[in-house]
């Protein structure tokens, strides 16, 4: 009974941190994929995944098994391996970032000073913009970095991905 009181505070007290207005404040413990990172906050594990966007793991997972789609993620890997890796070289595991919880186990997660890890692999070709992306904060940002990409022909837009892998998406 005593366990579940504990059990009962800790989730009372997380739900109050993660609604605070101040600025909240993880440590990262580990970064599994572009898409997905784990932070530590006070005692308690969360795991985020990017915000408002469709990482090329992201596309991979959902496309069919053999398909030209994971063959053109694997070939973009394969001669760029340091793509796979963008958020394991950009963040430092054990250091404090600001991150905000969104729904979905989605977190906004500020990477380099104002600039989010979203806008980050945008801007790499690292990802899509979702197409049910409707967050008016972060829209505006969130599309200039893709386009950015698309112009100079970046990550997914080099290899012709968004055609192949995300069109009907879009549709």
């Amino acid at each position: 009974m005593l366990k579940k009181i504990q059990i009962l505070i800790s989730l009372t007290f997380l739900s109050f941190t993660l609604e605070a207005k101040e600025p909240l404040l993880g440590i990262l413990t580990s970064v599994n994929s572009n898409n997905i990172q784990s932070f530590n906050i006070s005692k308690y594990n969360l795991t985020c995944k990017a915000y408002g966007i469709l990482t090329l793991e992201k596309l991979y997972e959902i496309s069919e098994d053999n398909t030209v789609c994971r063959e053109k993620i694997e070939s973009i890997y394969a001669k760029y391996p340091d793509l796979k890796y963008f958020a394991q070289r950009l963040l430092k595991l054990q250091q404090r970032y600001h991150i905000v919880p969104k729904g979905k186990a989605e977190c906004v997660l500020y990477a380099k000073g104002q600039m989010t890890l979203s806008e980050l692999l945008l801007a790499k070709g690292l990802a899509l913009v979702n197409p049910l992306f409707d967050d008016e904060e972060f829209r505006d940002d969130f599309n200039a970095a893709q386009r950015k990409a698309m112009l100079e022909k970046k990550g997914l837009w080099m290899e012709e991905i968004f055609d192949i892998c995300a069109a009907k998406l879009y549709e």
